[in-house]
């Protein structure tokens, strides 16, 4: 009786620590899997944040090049700001 015992025990501990040993692999691979795809993702939000500064560069020079254009130059252009321009010192005169 106390041989069986024994012998579950040390087959329960056994098991035990390849089951520890096997979700440490486990985590591991995840934990390594997870750092990877973080810095894929990185690099894609750097790509895309370059793409859209190309982009915006692409369009302000469209915008520039029909800008040229007699007909549309109206429609392009920049417009100024319409606050009320006030002179300088401040005083009626």
């Amino acid at each position: 009786m106390e041989t069986a015992i024994i012998l579950s025990q040390t087959f329960f501990y056994f098991v035990f620590s390849v089951m520890l040993i096997i979700t440490g692999v486990f985590f591991s691979i995840a934990t390594y899997h997870l750092v990877s795809i973080a810095k894929e993702l990185e690099a894609i939000s750097r790509d895309f944040r370059n793409l859209t500064d190309e982009t915006q560069e692409g369009i302000r020079h469209i915008i520039e090049r029909l800008s040229k254009l007699p007909i549309l130059s109206f429609l392009l252009k920049r417009q100024k700001s319409r606050g009320v321009e006030t002179k300088k010192g401040g005083g009626k005169k």
